[in-house]
């Protein structure tokens, strides 16, 4: 480097500022602002009072968001998980997800459960007036493959569109903290907190860690959580039975006949309707209780494979019953708020 480069880089570097809030990792992710910062008191930093520094959104890549102060930037409406490393503290991910194209099948719950977080929105002064929580909780429970994930899409795609966030429930050490930081920065902004098969998260992390996540966030406001299982007899009464954590609950049933017709039309094809000279009334007659993915692997098995329908079927129908046998077995002791919907019209 030459003299004259060596010069104007340390005049540069003198008229840097430092930045205004400094913030490191301690404590599995908590953010702490250096302004908030006692040195003499490591241990007692009221990390919801800490976080009220945060004003802003940096974002090196448009990808990863970290809390900053000073600026007018928001999160991009959009679905993300909330990150933790030593080195740069706590951040926000963007992950992409497909909203465009997605099969609204008719009848079914999804369009309610929609309807029904709708419905949430609209009513914050109502909760304000009362001194309420302004906090939702919903459960999603059905077989596997009955096309909660597509509810879910779907949910996804709804809210984005009002310009809110969804939080997909990942780590739990990072949550409560990060859920404080995004409101301070974004007050009114809608969020839907995403925790697909509860169950199985559960079990990785414990009952007492999800009740912390679902009690410890009440002072967050316009946020619904939004679970799935599989299996609700798996579910504690603490959890599935306790107003306030999940207030209704939805059955995602097998799809009726009208929405097994728009899927199979959807996935088949014209082209592949006529040339397989498949009878559509026939096969969706042959599949009554038959899940999204047996219905998938009907058409892979049938069109793809070139398998024999009636082989096919038959294969189908005994992994089916399995599942509904299974369905049966976790249902006990579990009683549902809603009507089963799994009768055809």
């Amino acid at each position: 480097m030459s003299s004259k480069d060596a010069q104007e880089l340390n005049k540069i570097l003198a008229n840097c500022k430092p930045s205004s809030v400094k913030t490191r990792s301690r404590k599995k992710g908590n953010i702490i602002p250096y302004d908030n910062w006692d040195d003499d008191d490591d241990d007692d930093v009221d990390m919801k009072e800490a976080s009220k520094s945060f004003v802003q959104w940096s974002s090196p890549d448009g990808k990863k968001f970290f809390p900053a102060a000073r600026t007018k930037h928001k999160l991009t409406p959009g679905v993300y998980e909330i990150r933790s490393t030593p080195s740069t503290g706590l951040y926000f991910e963007k992950i992409p997800v497909k909203t465009e194209g997605l099969l609204r099948f008719p009848e079914t719950e999804s369009d309610r459960v929609v309807d029904e977080i709708t419905k949430f929105w609209e009513k914050g002064e109502v909760f304000e007036k009362h001194g309420l929580a302004y906090k939702r909780g919903i459960l999603l429970w059905g077989p596997p493959g009955s096309g909660k994930s597509c509810t879910l899409q779907i949910i996804m795609a709804d809210v984005i569109k009002r310009g809110g966030v969804v939080i997909k429930f990942d780590d739990p050490y990072h949550f409560i903290d990060g859920m404080r930081v995004l409101r301070t920065i974004q007050q009114d902004t809608p969020i839907v907190v995403m925790m697909e098969d509860i169950d199985s998260i559960i079990k990785v992390h414990s009952e007492s860690e999800v009740l912390n996540i679902l009690d410890g966030v009440n002072d967050v406001q316009k946020v619904v959580f939004l679970a799935t299982t599989n299996y609700p007899g798996e579910l504690g009464g603490r959890i599935i039975n306790r107003p306030s954590r999940f207030d209704k609950r939805f059955k995602i049933g097998f799809p009726k006949a009208a929405s097994r017709k728009m899927y199979l039309e959807s996935i088949i094809g014209k082209a592949e309707l006529a040339s397989f000279k498949i009878d559509l009334d026939k096969w969706v007659a042959d599949t009554k209780k038959f899940s999204i993915a047996h219905l998938k692997e009907l058409f892979i098995a049938v069109v793809i494979l070139g398998d024999k329908y009636e082989d096919a079927i038959v294969t189908l129908q005994n992994m089916k019953e399995e599942i509904i046998d299974k369905e049966k077995e976790d249902m006990v002791g579990f009683h549902a708020s809603c009507s089963s919907d799994d009768e055809d019209d």
